[in-house]
């Protein structure tokens, strides 16, 4: 029989109680597997062929550099913010439910969830291009449109049975998914050589374009650090686990698709990363070959970052099951219109505008955690609507995400430090904020 806080086709929000440790899905090993598999996001791909010219304004060192010193930091985070999912077995939505209030973290996941749909209609697109090369390659039959359709019923019926399926369908691919990563890259710097060596001689800048794209890079996957603790509670609670299980499963990953963008943008000039990857295959069988890659590659990035994130929040807010969420978010995928935000100017701007609330989010979350309550929650608490809204972590997220869009190019950047300060020090300094929290996590007025 499952648990109940497995998340099943027919899971309500009794599935959002607390994992017990006996009850975790996954090994160190699986969740690194399905890391690896996830990890393999376009949209990454997309952000790197964006550092070079014609459409960014880095050097090859530079975007080398971007790329490092961001996916490190992307490591740092999903480490941090990971912690209470993997200590207390809570999700997301009971995570923001501390700084924001039971029903304001309702309002708080909005800013989560809203992106995670976006992306997940993005990613069903690049998928049907895909899918609409090999028809057309093969057979001489284009429908894009279909296929898109297709590809929003595929992965809804796999997430459909749960988080296990998800587990599964991600950590078994996770090898295939390497081994044409490191054909592609191989494939890129063999035909782009020339290119390659030119775009590294060219001057660059260490300027705004520098911190633009450790933006750009930072929040792109800004969305999936926010609500990992859904999940992080699955993983279980030994010592360094959270620490391996992102540094393995995810750094590495991120480093070498924001490096194959690079490397795309470089070789090919060629902003469309279905074009870009054809562009470099010898012969029309590797490139169908490839082009399944792609496929595969959106079916598991959406399902581990894209579909559960809005899911779960549907689940909670409405007491629906988890199936029917799932059927919901896959339609709410179809109408957002992906072939609009899928140009290259619209696409980054898109990712600055949602980073400038999404940093506020997740410092608030992080200050929330370490500094408030000091690595203690009051677990129970949690799940009693006694606070229905905090208004200083709403107010702190509205006046960061504010700030943040005045300053679009590095918005998190100034957003996110911004917000986890005004949290700070409200309760540190408004009398109706002032407490201090016992050994189990419990406030009680200064």
């Amino acid at each position: 029989m499952a648990n109940s806080t497995d998340i099943t086709a027919h899971s309500k929000r009794e599935s959002l109680n607390p994992v017990s440790n006996q009850n975790r899905l996954f090994s160190l090993t699986t969740y690194i597997a399905l890391w690896i598999s996830s990890m393999v996001v376009i949209q990454i791909f997309m952000v790197g062929q964006s550092f070079l010219p014609p459409a960014g304004g880095l050097n090859l060192l530079q975007a080398g550099v971007v790329t490092v010193g961001s996916a490190l930091l992307i490591g740092f985070l999903f480490i941090v913010n990971s912690r209470p999912g993997i200590k207390y077995g809570i999700p997301f939505i009971v995570q923001a439910r501390s700084p924001f209030g039971y029903n304001g973290a309702r309002i708080a996941s909005l800013i989560r969830v809203v992106p995670a749909v976006f992306w997940y209609g993005i990613g069903s697109w690049i998928g049907a291009a895909a899918t609409d090369y090999i028809t057309d390659t093969i057979w001489g039959y284009s429908n894009i449109w279909l296929y898109f359709i297709l590809f929003q019923v595929l992965q809804t019926a796999i997430a459909y049975f749960g988080i296990n399926s998800i587990k599964w369908f991600d950590s078994l691919l996770s090898v295939v998914v390497l081994g044409f990563l490191i054909y592609i890259t191989v494939q890129l710097i063999n035909v782009g050589g020339l290119n390659i060596a030119d775009s590294w001689n060219s001057s660059g800048s260490w300027g705004m374009p520098f911190f633009a794209g450790i933006t750009a890079s930072v929040g792109v996957l800004i969305t999936a650090i926010i609500n990992n603790a859904d999940l992080s509670r699955y993983l279980e609670n030994k010592p360094h686990y959270n620490t391996i299980g992102h540094l393995i499963g995810i750094v590495p990953m991120f480093i070498i698709m924001l490096a194959i963008g690079v490397l795309a943008a470089a070789a090919t000039g060629i902003w469309d990363p279905v074009q870009a990857i054809v562009s470099v295959i010898p012969n029309p069988i590797v490139a169908i070959a490839m082009m399944i890659f792609i496929i595969v590659a959106q079916f598991t990035s959406n399902l581990t970052i894209n579909i559960k994130p809005p899911a779960l929040v549907l689940m909670e807010t409405f007491n629906i099951t988890w199936g029917l969420s799932v059927i919901i978010v896959g339609i709410l995928g179809i109408v957002t219109f992906p072939w609009l935000l899928i140009s290259s100017s619209a696409f980054n701007t898109f990712i600055a505008f949602y980073s400038a609330f999404l940093g506020p989010l997740l410092g608030i979350l992080i200050a929330d955690y370490y500094f408030v309550h000091k690595q203690n929650y009051e677990v129970a608490s949690l799940y009693k609507n006694d606070t229905k809204y905090n208004w200083l972590g709403l107010g702190s997220l509205f006046i960061g995400g504010i700030v943040g869009i005045f300053f679009l190019s590095i918005s998190w950047m100034v957003s996110m430090p911004l917000s986890a300060l005004l949290y700070c020090a409200g309760y540190k300094y408004l009398p109706a904020y002032r407490t201090k929290v016992t050994n189990n996590g419990a406030q009680i007025p200064l």
